[in-house]
């Protein structure tokens, strides 16, 4: 079973290669199989850099920036081609023509997506909390992803971007850090600035680079570390969990631990008052039937991206039951934050890099 993950990814890998290798020899007459073996090489090295950037070698630094954003370059080129490929049945483009609307397209694409992510957006919803005695504003930030691509002055821009609006406190829903590249306490400094409480809990990816580490760093930059326990703030109840699976008989791809703690066997061994409102922060958008049991009014998280890159969007939306935006379970509500940083190629398209400004009202 396991060996067909693997045996899967090369064969992706190869036939994408193959097909681009082959429009790329179409246009310019170069040989197609030194094109296919320099793709699939590249592209293998790309998707493993990508996977592997947590990891800090110094010396690296720039090969991991490179060959991450060419994953993104490879996407679009890929879908520049085949779609300019189906245009061409009609309109029967000459090869030199046909490259050229190939490149622009992917530079274009490409070129978008960096821009878009590199400017975050303030994103203003309202949302009626049951229980709450008068409005609360609260700013939500999430999967920032400090390492490689993002450091300090991009904290400093999302933060002067929060401080900007009347939020009576701040939650950051996991995934600070993504890479022990810029782990250390000056990329944090920027925190200091926000004037109002700031309640985190960490993500997979924090726990990829060393949970205890980014816990450490968050607490000495003035950030309350929530760990599977609760606190109280403007009148609302603040339960914040580590990342965790939902319960024991689901399995998380993203290692969250087996035979650790869960949402179900945790959240009832958390005191709650009934008769006040509560939020809960976990990273990954799961277990909303048992926070929706132990009363939780709100669900804050992040994780999915939105998907970050079209067609991805497309699958996200089936694999992740609440992947962007609000949603309605039951008497519970779940917000998914887009997040501002990206995982892989620093690009967004079809979703955008986002500061989530919550402003709740008392409901029914």
């Amino acid at each position: 079973m396991f060996a067909i993950v693997p045996l899967l990814f090369f064969a992706i890998i190869g036939l994408a290669a193959y097909y681009m290798a082959s429009r790329i020899a179409f246009a310019t007459g170069i040989g197609k199989w030194w094109l296919f073996a320099g793709l699939f090489v590249l592209a293998f090295f790309a998707i493993n850099s990508m996977m592997a950037a947590k990891n800090y070698y110094p010396v690296l630094h720039p090969v991991v920036v490179v060959l991450s954003a060419m994953v993104g370059v490879f996407l679009y080129m890929l879908l520049v081609m085949l779609l300019t490929d189906i245009v061409n049945i009609f309109a029967h483009f000459q090869p030199k023509t046909f490259g050229l609307i190939v490149a622009a397209g992917t530079v274009l694409i490409s070129l978008f997506g960096i821009v878009n992510t590199s400017w975050p957006r303030l994103k203003t919803i309202d949302i009626e909390l049951p229980k709450l005695t008068e409005p609360v504003r609260i700013a939500q930030l999430s999967d920032v992803h400090l390492g490689h691509f993002r450091g300090r002055r991009n904290l400093e821009k999302l933060v002067n971007i929060v401080n900007r609006t009347d939020a009576q406190m701040v939650v950051i829903t996991g995934d600070m850090f993504e890479s022990f590249y810029n782990l250390k306490p000056e990329t944090l400094e920027p925190l200091k600035k926000l004037s109002v409480p700031v309640f985190f809990v960490s993500g997979n990816h924090d726990m990829y680079v060393d949970v205890d580490s980014v816990k450490r760093l968050m607490r000495e930059a003035g950030v309350n570390v929530l760990e599977n326990s609760m606190t109280e703030c403007c009148g609302i109840q603040i339960v914040g969990l580590d990342y965790m699976r939902p319960d024991d008989r689901t399995f998380d791809h993203m290692h969250a631990g087996v035979g650790r703690e869960t949402i179900e066997n945790t959240l009832p061994t958390i005191a709650l008052d009934s008769t006040k409102p509560s939020i809960l922060l976990h990273h990954n958008p799961v277990g909303a039937e048992y926070a929706e049991r132990a009363g939780i009014g709100l669900y804050l998280a992040g994780h999915t991206h939105g998907g970050q890159l079209f067609p991805v969007t497309l699958v996200n939306d089936r694999i992740f039951n609440f992947n962007r935006g609000l949603y309605q379970h039951g008497s519970l509500q779940i917000y998914t934050s887009e997040g501002s940083g990206t995982f892989g190629p620093p690009m967004r398209v079809g979703t955008k890099s986002e500061v989530t400004l919550i402003r709740l009202k008392p409901g029914k």
